[in-house]
């Protein structure tokens, strides 16, 4: 997601911004005139602006030229999923490609594409693995300020001992790994620091754009100490910097981070106003994180006019367009603020009521099962097995023994549960053809551990 999203992720509040009214596609997806599954590389994600769909030879951040062989194709194939907000699909592509790039000892590589991984594995919250990128990372960058060599000198298996990289690249990796700091919450000074690295980088090349991102992070973290009047001085800053070099994912996040600051200010009006820019800046550049955190700020402001209902009405939007699988972080933002309008806080994206034998999805609405009490057994014994353990496994021997009340047999079995997990699937799935709730694992099937989920009982204590 986009820069934008970083302080608030931090504060109880969230973030983000909108400028017009926003369509819902037949899918219940919504779009912010057209940018619905836009490029999901923004401010924070440190990504090319470009579409990965488009040359057939690609030049990104290094500054060298990936090529048109196997190796780039597989780069734009990530970069495209990437593009599209798909990543579930874009974070392992990355992963692969770095790990190959690694060994291969084209390290330069390894940097641009790992620049993806961390952004979204942020967005994921895993840091643990953005702890083992990091350190690896740092080996290489270690090489690079070696004095050994100016450029390929080779060890004794014959990979470079040191790195030959633009200096942009490097200051969008400090920037990146700053952001990772600002997700994390309370690393305030370890995400300065990267942002100061990555201003000295980005002060020995020749594009001045490249000072934005940096100048940005610096205001998020400003932001997130509540020092506000230091974050917007800045963001002028950092607006003078973008009347000469534009970069439209940092304009449509820096006039969010101001649009929050003013909200936290209580200059509540001039807060809306710079949302409505953000959101007008996101025509230029299609960005689903943005969108989201566009709408969750709506929603944070209204719900300080003391307007509920105008509240709901954009989060609701917000969290209907969003996969949880994919932006968890958002969601839970999304939830927090929700909760704060002190209504239809819960926001489930599964509600069964075993009393009435009807399902609620957050997108759909309700759901009936029609006499397929297979299908709601099946369902329920997945629910409640998540509420107990998230993330839980269900064998197949466990669904036949909690569904059909019979001993599992390979020939009589298998295809009835297949058949019955992909009625089901079709039931509650979205309807893009997406899996988003009932996963499949080695050693079985799960509910995602990420969605929100209620089972009422058909009587009270039950």
């Amino acid at each position: 997601m986009a820069a934008n999203t970083t302080a608030d992720s931090q504060k109880s509040g969230s973030k983000s911004s909108m400028n017009g009214t926003p369509r819902t596609t037949a899918h219940g997806r919504s779009t912010a005139s057209g940018a619905t599954s836009g490029a999901a590389t923004g401010a924070a994600s440190g990504g090319a602006s470009n579409s990965a769909s488009g040359s057939t030879s690609l030049s990104l951040l290094s500054g060298i030229e990936w090529g048109i062989g196997p190796t780039a194709a597989r780069f734009q194939s990530a970069l495209f999923a990437y593009h599209r907000g798909d990543y579930l699909r874009a974070l392992p592509e990355f992963e692969k490609l770095g790990e190959r790039l690694y060994r291969s000892g084209d390290w330069t590589r390894y940097v641009e594409c790992s620049i993806y991984v961390l952004r979204l594995l942020a967005e994921q919250e895993d840091f643990k693995k953005v702890d083992k990128v990091e350190a690896r990372l740092q080996e290489i960058e270690s090489l690079r300020k070696s004095k050994t060599s100016s450029s390929h000198t080779l060890d004794a298996i014959g990979k470079p001992t040191t790195v030959d990289a633009s200096p942009k690249l490097w200051s969008r990796l400090h920037y990146v790994l700053g952001i990772c700091h600002v997700y994390r919450g309370n690393q305030h000074e370890a995400a300065m620091d990267r942002f100061r690295q990555s201003i000295q980088s980005a002060m020995t090349c020749d594009d001045r754009s490249a000072l934005a991102w940096p100048l940005y992070g610096a205001a998020t973290v400003l932001y997130a100490r509540e020092r506000f009047e230091d974050a917007l001085r800045e963001l002028d800053k950092l607006k003078t910097l973008l009347s000469c070099c534009p970069v439209s994912e940092i304009e449509s996040s820096a006039h969010l981070l101001n649009a929050l600051i003013l909200r936290n200010q209580g200059r509540l009006d001039a807060a809306l106003q710079a949302t409505w820019e953000a959101f007008e800046s996101l025509k230029d550049q299609p960005h689903l994180g943005l969108y989201l955190h566009t709408l969750a700020t709506l929603g944070t402001i209204f719900t300080q006019k003391n307007e509920p209902q105008t509240a709901r009405l954009y989060l609701d939007l917000a969290r209907r367009s969003l996969k949880r699988q994919e932006f968890p972080r958002i969601a839970r933002i999304i939830d927090e603020a929700m909760a704060k309008t002190g209504g239809a806080a819960h926001g489930y994206d599964l509600e069964l009521n075993l009393k009435s034998g009807n399902l609620q999805e957050i997108r759909k609405g309700e759901i009936r099962f029609d006499g397929q009490f297979i299908l709601r057994d099946l369902l329920r014994v997945f629910m409640s097995k998540s509420l107990k353990q998230p993330g839980a496994t269900l064998s197949k021997e466990d669904l036949v023994r909690e569904v059909w009340g019979e001993s599992y047999r390979p020939q009589s079995h298998d295809n009835k549960i297949y058949v019955n997990i992909k009625r089901l699937r079709r039931l509650i799935e979205p309807e893009d053809g997406s899996t988003e709730y009932i996963l499949r694992g080695k050693q079985g099937y799960y509910l995602n551990p990420n969605l929100k989920i209620s089972v009422i009982a058909s009587e009270a204590g039950e």
